[in-house]
């Protein structure tokens, strides 16, 4: 169970993006809503499911009735366009010390890169330097590096990214857990997000103990 304080800064934070009032969220089974500022620029429809309830947030002349409240049943409504989901968001309260250690050259993090697809960098990668970062070396090449972004309300939202060289040797797990310490000991709430259908992914979800606090849809309508 995640502490009443970490719940709190989550749902503040997911009311903000979609324009709702805290106390409203997951107030209703569904609730259908337009886009407020925050995803007014947004062609496309984003959803969140909690507990068999869903919040829906959609472009104002796109709006519906009824969608199904059930992430993957959501998603298979619109398989005609771009699906980002279901995919599960986690908070950690504590976390256990993990055997990485600070990154801070870039150097060692445009190596990774360029082992990587372009692909598994866009959506797991950091840029050294700039956002905290921690990471695992082994036979002198970073092996896994993960970072975090502060979004409004003391969420650090963790990207991670592993060399292919290196995979399925936990390395990701190590450098997301020191990088989550690194998180609470700034006060902030460590935000782990991933497709469900990444298993190597939600593997380090499970082993590192983030609770799951709601599963995002994103449509893309263009």
């Amino acid at each position: 169970m995640l502490s009443s304080p970490t719940l709190a800064k989550a749902t503040a934070y997911w009311a903000s993006e979609l324009s709702c009032p805290p106390v409203e969220m997951f107030a209703d089974e569904l609730r259908i809503m337009p886009h407020g500022p925050a995803l007014a620029d947004y062609n496309g429809i984003f959803a969140l499911f909690r507990n068999g309830r869903a919040m829906i947030s959609m472009p104002p002349d796109r709006m519906a009735e009824r969608l199904p409240t059930e992430p993957a049943l959501f998603a298979e409504t619109f398989s005609n366009f771009r699906v980002i989901g279901p995919a599960f968001i986690g908070y950690a309260d504590t976390m256990r010390p993990g055997s990485a250690e600070e990154v801070d050259n870039p150097f060692h993090a445009q190596r990774l890169q360029a082992a990587c697809d372009e692909t598994a960098w866009e959506h797991g990668g950091s840029e050294v330097g700039e956002v905290p970062c921690s990471g695992v070396f082994a036979d002198g090449e970073l092996a896994a590096l993960a970072g975090y972004e502060v979004w409004t309300g003391g969420i650090a939202h963790i990207s991670i990214v592993t060399h292919p060289r290196f995979r399925g040797r936990d390395y990701g797990r190590e450098a997301v857990a020191h990088l989550a310490c690194r998180a609470l000991e700034a006060g902030l709430v460590p935000q782990y997000r991933t497709l469900e259908a990444n298993l190597p992914s939600m593997r380090i979800a499970t082993a590192l103990g983030f609770q799951h606090y709601a599963s995002s849809v994103a449509v893309r309508l263009e």
